[in-house]
């Protein structure tokens, strides 16, 4: 891990998220975190930086206590906390509301007391461990708070806050009855990052709404300071998914002789109601239904990563993305036996993941709602063949650059999902190796270095004249 910076304690780096780079289990054991946040910022963290997170449902041995020369700064939680804070409030409550209502929102007075409360918890352990004049990057919905408590205590301390999922309207977000305290706790921040302009704008608008804060050119203006609000889209290591493709092909091929179909489509994701994969499975049924697909000659792998089982949303959503998947293979059983939907429900390390992009002719991206979706660009970046193509919906962030090359639908459309399917099926080699070629060349122009530099600089841009304007 390395980070070009000026040296000395002013230049060091404290990230905080919700979780370490590590996690330990309940026996002690110790894992390498999966996830794209850790491989984001591998580009920017160098020795001595800090990570200040949970750490999982064991106690970080004093051995484990650095990863790659970044000192992990662990913030224990207790069962109860993890139920109210991360599965009730965060999960419960703002996840569902960030995304625009997909599930009801639970109000519950309990679970945001302990959300405040573990919150402080991570804002107590940073203000000890960051260093005079250091930077405080916090990432993410679970931890809105955060930037006002440090603040209060070390105004010293550059900060930045970065949010990975969308920002809903001012309208929405104003139904929360802890809009206020929310707002106030991401105005301890310098800079306030988002994936999209139109999250931007929603953060500006619910600010002048519900606070009395002043907007002025997509800067929040205090009595003493001000904060900058601006969109930085995240993207993913290029050059990494660029060389894992080129290193499964032999993996990939194996995988579609296995399948035995002429067409391979892919969906791949957290079993998460965001996603629309019932959507998506049931517009590829209706194509057989009408046989504008074969299924003797087509395949939907559908790989659906475990995700928050014990919330009942996600109970509920694996039970209707696997009853659509059942009715699919009863109404169209393939010669073979095999289904012509392959469901996997199992999370897939990188190489295993680069595989089935390889195997794929069509990724096949239903969101419903989605920060950026960052699939979709691993997808691209994989695929150095050319012989691909791309569904995508309208609402993940993703499509603002993969525009130029990707099949857009609007995932509440079945019929605008079935049509952009056989859109894609209906490509032709050169059109395909057009449109991946340009996919690819945004993904690596803007790749993950690209944007967790240039938050930082900004950071320090805004952060030096947040200081003058307060003098």
């Amino acid at each position: 891990m390395a980070r070009d910076s000026g040296g000395g304690d002013a230049s060091s780096l404290t990230v905080v998220a919700n979780r370490l780079p590590v996690e330990v289990a309940a026996d002690g054991q110790v894992s390498v975190s999966p996830g794209g946040l850790v491989s984001a910022l591998s580009a920017v963290l160098s020795d001595g930086d800090r990570w200040v997170g949970w750490p999982g449902a064991g106690r970080l041995p004093s051995e484990h206590g650095q990863l790659d020369g970044v000192v992990l700064h662990p913030v224990p939680l207790t069962p109860f906390e993890m139920r109210q804070y991360y599965g009730g409030f965060a999960n419960s409550v703002l996840w569902p509301l960030f995304h625009g209502r997909l599930r009801e929102v639970e109000l519950n007075r309990t679970w945001w007391r302990a959300y405040r409360t573990v919150n402080e918890r991570f804002a107590a352990t940073v203000i000890e461990s960051t260093p005079l004049g250091g930077i405080v990057w916090l990432h993410d919905y679970h931890l809105l708070l955060v930037p006002r408590m440090i603040r209060r205590r070390r105004p010293d301390l550059r900060i930045g806050s970065f949010l990975h999922i969308p920002f809903p309207n001012a309208q929405l977000f104003s139904t929360l009855p802890w809009r206020k305290e929310v707002l106030l706790g991401m105005f301890g921040a310098d800079l306030i990052g988002m994936q999209l302009p139109e999250d931007v704008d929603n953060f500006l608008a619910a600010a002048e709404r519900c606070t009395d804060a002043v907007v002025r050119d997509r800067s929040i203006v205090l009595r003493r300071r001000s904060v900058t609000v601006g969109e930085f889209p995240i993207s993913i290591d290029f050059e990494h998914w660029d060389a894992l493709g080129e290193s499964v092909v032999k993996a990939a091929a194996a995988a579609r002789q296995r399948l035995s179909a002429a067409v391979v489509l892919l969906g791949v994701d957290r079993l998460d109601y965001t996603k629309g994969i019932v959507q998506r499975v049931e517009a590829f049924g209706e194509l057989l239904d009408d046989r504008l697909l074969d299924p003797e000659q087509c395949v939907f792998v559908q790989v659906a990563v475990p995700s928050r089982s014990d919330l009942p949303a996600y109970r509920d959503e694996r039970d209707d993305v696997e009853s659509a998947i059942a009715r699919v293979n009863a109404r169209h059983p393939r010669a073979d036996g095999s289904p012509v939907v392959c469901y996997l429900h199992v999370g897939l390390d990188e190489a295993e993941l680069a595989t089935w992009y390889r195997a794929a002719d069509i990724l096949v991206v239903t969101s419903l709602a989605d920060g950026m979706n960052l699939v979709a660009k691993e997808f691209v970046a994989s695929r150095g063949d050319g012989r691909a193509a791309v569904v995508l919906s309208e609402f993940a962030g993703s499509s603002h650059d993969l525009a130029d090359g990707a099949v857009i639908v609007n995932p509440y459309d079945i019929e605008a999902i079935k049509h952009g399917i056989t859109a894609a099926i209906g490509l032709s080699d050169e059109v395909k190796a057009a449109r991946v070629a340009a996919m690819r060349a945004v993904v690596r122009r803007h790749d993950v270095r690209r944007w967790a530099e240039g938050f930082l600089e900004r950071l320090d841009d805004v952060s030096v004249q947040s200081r003058r304007s307060a003098s």
